[in-house]
């Protein structure tokens, strides 16, 4: 049996009452740094609890079930089919955003303007030689709202590059930029910039070692999000081509795969101007 110690973080009574059968509640009820969302709380935990070897572990918000439709049954359920062959877990959420951008941060910058920036300035401050413009993700090496389930190695490259952005963003010399607000979705919805890039971690380290990775594709059915995208079967099979050239460069290096990708969604009918 696979073992697995998947949270569910709580600010209330109320989202107490969200936890589903089977996830152990995580207690965020004094919200010490409600700026940072669930990066402190998930930072908290990681610094304070010592992991334990080939047992999943993941850090999921109370509108879990509500955003990707899948419960706790079907989550845990996949872990005995999985666990001998991956090491990280990914749930699908934006598909089809994942598969049109070339990474997250092309999509962020759609909805968070100078997210890219301001990760890119982490990264070079921070020393590690990755280029943003250069990044090619696809659904085995991207996942929004920390939808992410995965064993010990991974949670500790993502805290030691979470030590790292929290004192880069606390104590650096653009602390200012990085907590400047952003619009979510809409204009009187605003959060901290910072939440948006510490989001797209995932990608910095899924894109530069070979994890072995799994993911719950529900791209046959899942909806698209129609402020970007038309909802037939066309875009959709298109979306799922994209994707799969994207995933398929990551595996082979093979810049044709790129060629086609970028040939490929010439044919999607984007419509960025009503986003």
């Amino acid at each position: 049996m696979a073992k697995t110690q998947i949270y569910q973080i709580y600010y209330d009574q109320e989202t107490l009452g969200k936890v589903q059968p089977g996830f152990i509640p995580l207690d965020n009820t004094e919200n010490k740094r409600p700026d940072w969302f669930e990066f402190w709380v998930i930072k908290n935990f990681l610094e304070n609890n010592q992991l334990l070897e080939d047992t999943w572990y993941g850090f999921l918000s109370p509108r879990f079930q509500e955003k990707t439709s899948i419960d706790s049954g079907a989550l845990l359920g996949l872990f005995n089919s999985i666990d001998q062959d991956a090491d990280v877990l990914l749930v699908d959420l934006g598909w089809d955003q994942i598969a049109y951008f070339r990474n997250p941060w092309e999509q962020g910058e759609i909805w968070h303007p100078g997210v890219q920036e301001l990760t890119q300035r982490f990264l070079d401050a921070s020393g590690r030689n990755i280029r943003l413009d250069d990044l090619v993700t696809g659904s085995t090496t991207a996942v929004f709202s920390n939808y992410i389930v995965a064993k010990k190695q991974y949670w500790l490259e993502w805290l030691a590059l979470a030590k790292d952005f929290f004192d880069f963003v606390e104590h650096g010399p653009d602390s200012a930029k990085s907590s400047q607000l952003t619009n979510y979705r809409t204009a009187s919805n605003t959060h901290p910039m910072k939440t948006f890039a510490q989001e797209r971690f995932p990608s910095l380290i899924l894109t530069q070692k070979p994890y072995r990775v799994a993911h719950m594709d529900h791209s046959d059915q899942a909806p698209m999000y129609e402020g970007l995208f038309p909802g037939d079967k066309q875009t959709r099979r298109l979306l799922q081509a994209c994707n799969l050239l994207k995933v398929m460069y990551g595996v082979e290096r093979d810049t044709t795969y790129l060629d086609m990708y970028s040939k490929l969604r010439e044919h999607v009918r984007y419509k960025l101007s009503q986003a």
